[in-house]
């Protein structure tokens, strides 16, 4: 009886130290996979000022979005914002950065019951890899 519960226990045990050390793999391999130092700048043609407040990217080896988070910013018409970011799973993949904003309403308030979106071309992601958005 003590040598069947010792070996089930070694098993569990064996089993946790598994399961642990390939989730270690995962976290170690998707840290290369992230395209670093990537330049977003959207530039404004709207003819009046914007709110950017989000942005995303394509990740078409796992057929998903992903986001960065991004404060909100505002853009005057003619004006431009950029920033760097590291994007992952993307590194050496094919991708592309979408940018969505707000337009003023009449009454001077920024419009939350709609947003429009602006994508930049789609590229190769590598080290360094500019993307740039224009909203018109």
């Amino acid at each position: 009886m003590k040598f069947f519960a010792k070996t089930a226990t070694a098993a569990a045990m064996l089993a946790v130290a598994g399961a642990a050390s390939l989730s270690l793999t995962g976290q170690a391999s998707a840290g290369f996979d992230i395209c670093k130092k990537v330049h977003i700048t959207v530039q404004n043609n709207t003819g009046g000022p914007i709110q950017l407040f989000d942005l995303d990217y394509r990740d078409f080896g796992s057929n998903r979005w992903r986001s960065e988070n991004t404060p909100n910013r505002v853009i005057r018409n003619g004006g431009s914002f950029s920033v760097t970011r590291n994007l992952e799973g993307v590194n050496n993949a094919k991708t592309y950065v979408r940018v969505q904003f707000r337009k003023l309403k009449s009454n001077g308030k920024w419009d939350h019951s709609k947003y429009w979106y602006a994508d930049s071309g789609t590229s190769i992601c590598s080290r360094g890899q500019s993307y740039r958005i224009v909203f018109r």
